[in-house]
């Protein structure tokens, strides 16, 4: 008996040991779910927070160019106003559009007139873009947002409405994952409700309502977590909590939205992550009891469900939906490894679709998605024998990272090759892609800054019209180098009067006699002349050329008032004309106001502009020219033959002058004088006067006599000279 009651105390020993372990063991998986839930649901946060930010970041710039489109035009004439929004592609992420008056009084574009009196002020507080709450709309009592913005047009003080439902945010919102039972709200920075996510929380302050929620033994501890909340949205901070409600466990997450100082929060029920591993705890200590052994196949299968939920939750963060590969997230994380390892002959490149949305537009997204599809299932096929990463980084943006010791060029030729004649479905599509590619070294750690690199590589392969990819090089990274220590500089330098105006004079080719000259620019900084090439681009680019041609005209402008107070005479001076001023409508006023500031004759100043700007797509530059001419001003076309300009536009251009550049100049000593006698018998078909620029010897200037050009400019007379000396040549010349 007592053998008996041992083997049976023993048993139960056993039985409450093997109990115990698989409780502990299901302790452990449940913790382990709850926290790589709660990393998936931060991630998930974040895009969400991401996605809303662009949504609200698109909608402002869609206002903004609204309001900008009727300040250039002036006008406040609601019917055309509305009919420009009617007939824009927008009409489909807003409801309506309406003009606000100063009263309040407010029309739509659907022809509802509703009274805002009451709170005109929060649309008429100043000229800034506004956002609002959601709110009930007065015309359908729809749950709306409304986007304003005052502006002054014509003497009127006015705001334009563009309404969206609030609904339109929601469906931002990843509320179809956990089963369908997370929900989200935004709220501003003092926890006020601006979004809801109809549930039981209504409009009002987020965090009073959670404290009404919770258990009544867990709303004191809220209190310290309440400050931490509070404290956090005021920095822009985000967090997350576990919260006990009356209804259960939630997970809370929050995360600035990063516009109009709005944070999402979302709640997700440990429910809907934890109910498949709920349910196994209780079955495995159930069958436990019944007989031991079962509890290992409720462990595997509590593993399966686990991995299963991670699978999901791991779809959801790192896959991109439409090419089933990775997203940036995935790349990100995933490339940060792969650079940790060391890993010899390692690349990376990007590529992207020139003029996808014009296919998107073409044949619908459902037809652009299965492009975007197809060029995954490409790369893949591509790089299939290599260790590869393969991401869609965003929209038709792919990025690529793999190892490979063969000939990269041949390489990108496959990739060019096979993507720029995908094949989907017995249809094949002619695309146009571009890519950029960077070698990683062995020093180099972090994965944003060798993808950064090679974007750098497709945007200089993006302005190539011949090469279909760039390859980033030292000689990259050293102009890289050269062009932030220029930006760095240019406004200090503008401060300091380091840009210096040079006179290269400009002769009559008969009587030698001076013409005027072309202002140039040259930049003295720290004792050292730097010259145009190294400087002007980059003023194209980042568009300070703008301030500096400014600053150059008003400088010429003083020079001429000066050289005509000493000598009586003002010479006919040229300035260069950047082509970013054509995008402003305003710029040639600003050169006549600068005129007649100094009492400059704007007959005796000759605009230039260079031939590739002349015929640049978007750019009216017959209208800009004739309103050159009604100022007074005189127009040259400069380097003209490098372009790619039509006789038949050149002559419906009110121009005044041609130059002749200096490359076709340069051929006349090598007797390739066809262009040159071109150029010179079209300016006389058109009566036009020439300019041969870069004349440097008696034969070109015997020539040009010779075939009738009328000034030469170039070192056979002068180099550029400082203004001083460009006086004392004027007044010996004149």
């Amino acid at each position: 008996m007592k053998k008996l009651n041992k083997q049976i105390f023993f048993v139960i020993v056993i039985f409450i040991i093997l109990i115990t372990l698989v409780l502990a063991y299901m302790t452990y998986m449940l913790d382990k779910i709850e926290a790589n839930a709660t990393n998936s649901i931060k991630t998930i946060v974040k895009n969400d927070a991401s996605n809303l930010n662009k949504e609200i970041e698109d909608q402002k710039a869609i206002l903004e160019s609204i309001t900008n489109k009727i300040m250039s035009d002036n006008t406040i004439n609601k019917e055309e106003i509305f009919e420009m929004y009617e007939k824009s592609d927008i009409t489909s992420k807003f409801i309506r559009m309406a003009i606000m008056y100063e009263d309040g009084i407010t029309i739509t574009n659907d022809g509802y007139q509703v009274d805002y009196s009451d709170e005109r002020d929060n649309f008429f507080s100043n000229n800034q873009i506004h956002v609002s709450e959601n709110r009930i709309s007065k015309i359908d009592g729809e749950e709306i947002n409304i986007y304003s913005k005052a502006l002054d047009v014509d003497g009127e003080r006015i705001a334009i409405l563009l309404i969206v439902t609030t609904e339109s945010y929601k469906d931002i919102f990843s509320n179809k994952i956990f089963e369908g039972k997370g929900f989200s709200y935004i709220v501003d920075k003092t926890g006020v409700i601006v979004v809801n996510a109809n549930r039981e929380i209504k409009n009002g302050n987020l965090l009073e309502s959670i404290e009404q929620i919770l258990k009544n033994n867990e709303k004191e501890k809220f209190i310290s977590i309440q400050n931490t909340i509070k404290n956090n949205l005021k920095n822009d901070i985000s967090g997350e909590n576990v919260l006990e409600t009356i209804s259960g466990k939630y997970y809370m997450v929050y995360e600035p939205i990063g516009e109009n100082e709005w944070i999402i929060f979302t709640f997700i029920p440990s429910s809907a992550i934890a109910s498949e591993a709920n349910r196994a705890l209780l079955t495995t200590f159930i069958i436990s009891i019944v007989v031991i052994l079962v509890f290992v196949s409720i462990c595997i299968y509590i593993i399966i469900i686990n991995n299963k939920k991670q699978k999901q939750l791991y779809q959801y963060a790192y896959i991109d939906p439409v090419t089933k590969k990775g997203n940036v997230y995935f790349f990100r994380e995933k490339g940060q490894e792969m650079l940790e390892k060391n890993i010899s002959d390692l690349y990376i490149f990007v590529l992207d679709i020139n003029k996808f949305k014009m296919i998107n537009k073409a044949y619908g997204y459902k037809i652009g998605d299965n492009i975007l599809f197809g060029i995954g299932e490409e790369l893949q096929k591509i790089f299939i024998d290599k260790n590869s990463l393969i991401c869609r980084y965003s929209n038709d943006f792919f990025a690529v990272l793999f190892e490979s010791n063969k000939n990269i060029v041949n390489l990108l030729n496959s990739v060019i090759r096979n993507i720029e004649n995908l094949k989907l479905n017995n249809n094949l599509y002619n695309l146009s892609i571009n890519i950029g590619v960077y070698k990683i070294k062995k020093d180099d750690k972090d994965i944003i800054q060798v993808l950064d690199k090679a974007i750098i590589a497709h945007s200089i392969s993006k302005g190539d019209v011949f090469d279909k990819y760039h390859i980033y090089d030292e000689k990259i990274e050293k102009e890289i180098e050269e062009e932030s220590k220029i930006e760095n500089e240019i406004n200090n330098a503008l401060l300091k009067k380091e840009f210096k105006v040079y006179y290269q004079p400009k002769i009559y080719t008969n009587t030698e006699k001076i013409y005027g000259a072309e202002a140039l620019v040259r930049w003295e900084h720290n004792g050292e002349l730097i010259p145009p090439n190294k400087f002007i681009p980059l003023f194209e680019k980042n568009r300070f050329i703008l301030k500096l041609d400014l600053y150059i005209f008003e400088q010429v402008c003083k020079d001429m008032k000066m050289c005509k107070e000493k000598y009586g005479k003002e010479p006919v001076i040229s300035v260069n004309v950047s082509r970013q001023h054509f995008m402003e409508e305003n710029f040639l006023e600003k050169y006549a106001m600068i005129t007649e500031k100094y009492g400059i004759n704007p007959n005796n100043i000759d605009l230039e502009i260079t031939e590739s700007a002349a015929v640049n797509d978007g750019i009216d530059i017959i209208e800009i020219m004739k309103k050159m001419k009604k100022l007074g001003f005189l127009i040259s076309i400069d380097d003209f033959g490098t372009g790619y300009s039509s006789l038949s536009m050149l002559q419906d251009m009110p121009a005044d002058i041609i130059k002749i550049d200096k490359s076709f100049v340069d051929r006349i000593e090598k007797k390739e004088k066809n262009i040159v006698d071109y150029i010179l018998n079209i300016a006389k078909e058109l009566n036009l006067e020439t300019i041969a620029e870069g004349v440097e010897t008696k034969e070109q200037r015997e020539y040009l006599l010779e075939k009738g050009c009328d000034i030469i400019q170039g070192y056979y007379y002068s180099k550029p000279l400082p203004v001083d000396e460009f006086e004392k040549y004027f007044n010996n010349q004149k």
